[in-house]
């Protein structure tokens, strides 16, 4: 089961080469730390708040994510703030942050052409057709 810590995401440990800042060791995380960060990451970019991690995000997420991000605050990539988590290494920030938007123009329409907006299960605040930014009342989850 996902949300159990001792499932295999959570005794599977990786080294994370030249991930340590100066003096100290690489960054050795579970695999549910490693994806969490990374999913984490990629929505906060979606939300438009690149490196914040919020509750929010978290608490809908179905597996347990407490010992998960207090492994990935020991491990100095995330710090506690209020209603989250700040991601505390700009260069796997900067990382994603190129990603998405090499990633722009993956979108199938242009947001004038786009034939109507909607949200897909991990679009976050964007169309999932042409990219643009969704208010709350534009169209639910498909």
């Amino acid at each position: 089961m996902a949300s159990d810590f001792e499932d295999d995401d959570h005794t599977r440990f990786f080294r994370l080469e030249g991930t340590g800042s100066e003096g100290k060791d690489d960054h050795v995380l579970s695999r549910a730390a490693l994806q969490l960060h990374s999913f984490g990451m990629i929505n906060s970019v979606r939300d438009g708040n690149p490196g914040f991690i919020s509750d929010d995000y978290l608490n809908a997420i179905a597996a347990e994510t407490t010992l998960t991000a207090a492994e990935l605050v020991a491990a100095g990539l995330w710090e506690r703030s209020s209603d989250g988590y700040l991601v505390t290494d700009p260069r796997m920030l900067e990382m994603v942050l190129e990603a998405s938007e090499r990633n722009k123009d993956d979108f199938q329409y242009e947001p004038d052409g786009c034939p109507g907006h909607g949200r897909g299960p991990n679009s976050g605040t964007r169309c999932r057709r042409c990219g643009s930014e969704l208010d709350e009342d534009d169209q639910p989850a498909e």
